[in-house]
């Protein structure tokens, strides 16, 4: 693998996605970017960090300079993960910990004494509403608009380095074996809940075990290894919630599973059946797999994610005859989150290149029937795609024995 013996982006890559945004800068006529969603915080210092009601930011100038803003309680935090950033620009607490000042007006004084008169850029305009949080708008406290620099740091994020593609390769793998082991243990009259948590939970320990120290975890919440799945009719829709009530046979189960690398996910998706499958299931199956087989082929560098869709709609108009089934676009990009731009939809022109992640997942709702749906991460390569999670596609596969 091209990443360290931790399983995690190294600093160097970081110190070099903080050069490029700097030279976006640079090249935009401007002078400072503020950064304050998590995930972009994350990507471009390597600061992972509970997100809560206390705002946590970066300031990076187009000379590369960085300023990070946190609350005290977080200083050590940002210490150990970040060794070779500056000391930090600290507040006591949110609302102001008895300071009398709100933390946003910490991070506006330092922006009038270092970058007064400067174009400041920032991906959102303060810090977002999150747990409660209220506060003014930067531009407010500035006395000044402030560009939109959303996309400067989030066009990056859309073409992963071999590092990226690793970790979620890795992700991928752990994913596949959480699905396994979840299939494995679905039978008639199990809970939806009870096996999608066993599975994922064994699916960690397995992982644990494996990668050992060089797994580093990224988040306080959640499993790095997890799988799920809903059943019935309910999979008609496609967020169908958990039944709290047995599997039956003729059931049909959307599943999902990912693993979580690095802070990088991947996807997987499969559509199965309990016993023996129906006619009706076989053709709306096939139907399925071969609306996803037309992604996977339309997925390639010079292509528009639109061009991709319309690929996959036109096979399931032209040849299925079944647009009245289709309730989203094929896909979205991910990594260090679950959705990234850009999305594989017919309003979506970005241009398709080289190293991109994305997941494959058109799907078909019958209503009163079932849904169906596969969902793969797949890569973006020099003249075409890779499929990184391996789990079986074919009906026979995915029949769970009644």
């Amino acid at each position: 693998m091209t990443v360290s013996t931790r399983l995690e982006i190294s600093r160097a890559e970081h110190a070099q996605r903080r050069a490029r945004l700097a030279e976006r800068l640079d090249a935009q006529e401007l002078d400072v970017i503020c950064v304050f969603g998590p995930v972009r915080v994350a990507y471009l210092t390597g600061f992972h960090f509970a997100a809560t009601e206390r705002p946590v930011g970066l300031v990076l100038t187009d000379a590369g300079d960085v300023t990070v803003l946190l609350p005290e309680l977080e200083g050590d935090h940002f210490a150990h993960q970040c060794p070779d950033l500056p000391s930090p620009l600290t507040y006591p607490e949110y609302p102001g910990g008895g300071s009398g000042r709100h933390p946003l007006t910490v991070l506006a004084d330092h922006l009038r004494a270092h970058h007064s008169g400067r174009r400041v850029a920032a991906d959102h305009d303060g810090y977002e509403n999150r747990w409660g949080y209220r506060g003014p708008a930067l531009s407010a406290l500035l006395g000044h608009a402030v560009v939109d620099g959303l996309a400067l740091i989030d066009d990056l994020r859309m073409v992963k380095s071999p590092a990226e593609i690793d970790l979620i390769r890795e992700a991928c793998r752990w994913g596949d074996h959480a699905h396994r082991l979840m299939q494995e243990a679905i039978a008639p009259g199990v809970n939806e809940l009870v096996v999608s948590h066993g599975a994922s939970l064994q699916a960690t320990r397995d992982l644990l075990e494996t990668l050992g120290e060089r797994y580093v975890p990224k988040t306080r919440e959640g499993l790095p290894a997890n799988t799920m799945f809903i059943s019935g009719t309910n999979t008609a829709h496609p967020h169908g919630l958990h039944r709290n009530a047995g599997v039956q046979p003729g059931d049909v189960l959307v599943t999902g599973a990912y693993g979580v690398v690095g802070g990088y996910e991947s996807e997987l998706e499969r559509t199965m059946h309990v016993g023996d499958p129906t006619p009706d299931f076989e053709r709306y199956f096939a139907a399925m797999l071969g609306a996803q087989d037309a992604g996977l082929a339309a997925l390639r560098p010079g292509r528009t994610c639109a061009q991709v869709e319309a690929d996959v709609r036109g096979f399931i108009e032209d040849t299925l005859d079944l647009t009245r089934l289709v309730r989203h676009h094929t896909g979205h990009a991910f990594g260090l989150e679950g959705h990234e731009h850009p999305f594989l939809d017919l309003d979506d022109h970005t241009v398709i290149e080289p190293g991109m992640i994305f997941s494959i997942e058109p799907g078909l709702y019958v209503p009163g029937l079932a849904g169906f749906r596969h969902s793969d991460t797949v890569v973006v390569t020099a003249d075409g795609s890779e499929r990184l999670s391996l789990y079986p596609r074919g009906l026979v596969d995915l029949i769970i024995p009644a």
